[in-house]
C-alpha cells in the first residue's frame, strides 16, 4: 500500500486474545451513576456504538451539580480499568502479532497500538511488547468521548506516531474501530480474529481488505 508511514492495531480481538467480562465493564457507568443518586435512564446518551459521558456532565450542570462530575468522572473510569484488568493474567498476542512487528519496523514503518482500553490496563495485557511500539495509546489519552469509535481517537493517533491519518494502516475487529480511521481518513483492514466476520465486514465495504489475523498485516505492505 502505497503512502503508508505507519501500522496501528486495535488491541482486544485483534492484537491480543483477551478476556474481558464486557457486560460488567458496559454497565460500570450505570452502577457510578446510580451510587451518586443520577437516573441512569433519564439521560439521553443518543445513538453512539459506545454512551457518552458529555450527556452525563451536562445532565449534572443542568442540575446545579456541576461540581460533582470530576469526581464522578473519576470514578467511572476507575471502574472501567478495574474490570478490564479483572482478567488481564489471561491476556496473550494472537500467533503472528509479535513475530509481525520487526518485520513492519524492517519497511521503515512506525507502529502502534490504539486501544478504548485504558493505558494502564494495555500496559499490563501487552507486557513485555508494549516497549514494541512507537505509541500506544488508551481511551484516557483525552476526554472519553475523543475514544474509538471518534474520529478524534485517530487524529490524535496520528499526532502522536508523527504521520497524518491518511498515512495510517490500521487493523481492527470491530465496527468501532472502523468508524474512527475512516471517519479521520486512515485506512482500514478488518481482521476475524474478534467480534468482526468477514460477512459483517463486506456488509460493510464490500471492498474492504480481510485479513485471518494481524500479523498478516506484513503480506499487505
Amino acid at each position: 500500500m502505497k503512502g503508508i508511514k505507519a501500522v496501528g492495531f486495535d488491541m482486544d480481538g485483534t492484537f491480543m486474545r483477551t478476556h474481558v467480562d464486557y457486560s460488567k465493564l458496559d454497565s460500570a457507568d450505570r452502577v457510578v451513576l446510580q451510587r451518586h443518586g443520577v437516573p441512569f435512564d433519564e439521560i439521553d446518551f443518543g445513538d453512539s456504538p459506545k454512551r457518552p459521558w458529555a450527556p452525563i456532565r451536562g445532565w449534572l450542570e443542568a442540575h446545579g451539580r456541576g461540581d460533582e462530575w470530576p469526581a464522578i468522572e473519576s470514578e467511572i473510569d476507575g471502574l472501567f480499568t478495574e474490570c478490564e484488568c479483572e482478567f488481564v493474567d489471561e491476556a496473550e498476542p494472537f500467533p503472528g502479532s509479535v513475530e509481525c512487528l520487526p518485520e513492519i519496523r524492517s519497511r521503515g514503518l512506525k507502529v502502534g497500538i490504539l486501544t478504548r482500553g485504558s493505558l494502564e490496563y494495555a500496559r499490563r495485557a501487552l507486557g513485555p511488547v508494549f516497549d514494541e511500539f512507537d505509541v500506544v495509546m488508551g481511551r484516557d489519552h483525552s476526554f472519553y468521548d475523543n475514544a474509538k469509535p471518534s474520529p478524534v481517537a485517530m487524529f490524535e493517533f496520528a499526532s502522536e506516531l508523527g504521520v497524518e491519518p491518511a498515512e495510517i494502516l490500521y487493523i481492527g475487529d470491530n465496527v468501532t474501530d472502523y468508524l474512527s480511521a475512516k471517519g479521520a481518513g486512515a485506512e482500514f483492514v478488518g481482521v476475524l480474529t474478534g467480534s468482526g466476520t468477514r460477512e459483517m465486514w463486506h456488509s460493510i465495504d464490500p471492498d474492504m481488505t480481510v485479513i485471518e489475523k494481524a500479523g498478516d498485516v506484513v503480506d499487505l505492505l
